[in-house]
């Protein structure tokens, strides 16, 4: 009898004992994975964590099933087909915080397909707003459309607690802008040389174009063509300046023989401005700059 005890309580040690094993190497598992997502350049593959996943517990500290994971570092792989596989394994795991819905919005983007993605994301987001992964795909979804009126909504959706932590609204402010941009006028079909005319006595201020006619000004930074020979920029700095067919050439005002900047310039008379390409803003950058004529 004595001995029967003995095995009914070393039992149900042994199984705490590998259940609570098990679970330990999971969140070791976790954790390495969480950290290797948040790399650049991951270091894992899906075999690895395939294997690093023993199912004990099969949600993380998020209760998001494990298999999220599975279908991310599918998806990093290209392999749309196991990520769907591994979907339906997720949703089954807890079908109450949206989670296929979720995983099916990331597969669509993946494979292009916007209308699908933008259904299953918005629904997840919608269904469980309160996860930041939902808002973060959803978001993404609304970027590749495009959509800045859904974006909006989407804010608008969100309630006092949620608009004010700042992973929320500063996705918000960094997606609404890269969508306005996204549409900024950057082909001047109507582009020609400068010549003196277009430029002398004239004040050009850096802005963006967009199609409606819309024109978004940044007046901290500016030229002024004060003669033919005369430039002065927003710090009131003056330089000497050329034209020279397609190329705008800046020299210090003690040495007009050695150009201390080359830009290759073009002129927009449609749009009154001044079309600066492939200027570098900091080591090894590079990007295009408009400076629109100031009324």
């Amino acid at each position: 009898m004595k001995d029967m005890f003995k095995i009914l309580y070393i039992i149900p040690l042994l199984f705490c004992f590998c259940f609570s094993f098990f679970s330990y190497k999971s969140s070791l598992a976790q954790r390495q994975i969480v950290i290797d997502l948040k790399k650049k350049n991951k270091s894992l593959k899906f075999s690895d964590i395939d294997n690093m996943l023993n199912g004990f517990p099969n949600i993380n500290s998020a209760a998001l099933p494990n298999d999220i994971w599975r279908v991310q570092y599918s998806l990093l792989e290209k392999n749309y087909s196991q990520a769907k596989k591994y979907v339906k394994s997720a949703a089954n795991v807890n079908p109450h915080v949206y989670v296929s819905e979720y995983l099916q919005g990331i597969i669509n983007l993946g494979e292009g397909k916007l209308d699908s993605a933008f259904y299953y994301s918005k629904k997840a987001f919608e269904g469980w707003p309160k996860n930041i992964q939902h808002y973060n795909s959803y978001v993404d979804v609304l970027e590749a459309k495009k959509d800045s009126t859904s974006l909006i909504k989407a804010y608008a959706f969100l309630d006092s607690t949620l608009k004010n932590r700042p992973e929320y609204f500063k996705r918000f402010y960094k997606s609404f802008n890269k969508i306005k941009l996204s549409y900024l006028v950057t082909n001047f079909d109507d582009e020609i040389d400068l010549n003196y005319s277009k430029l002398v006595g004239n004040t050009f201020i850096r802005g963006y174009n967009f199609p409606n006619g819309q024109v978004i000004k940044d007046t901290t930074m500016s030229y002024t063509f004060v003669t033919p020979k005369i430039i002065k920029n927003h710090n009131g700095a003056e330089f000497n300046y050329k034209l020279k067919k397609d190329t705008l050439l800046f020299f210090y005002k003690r040495d007009s023989k050695t150009p201390i900047a080359k830009y290759y310039a073009k002129y927009s008379p449609e749009y009154k401005t001044l079309i600066f390409r492939n200027i570098e803003y900091e080591k090894d950058k590079f990007q295009d700059q408009f400076f629109i004529k100031s009324q």
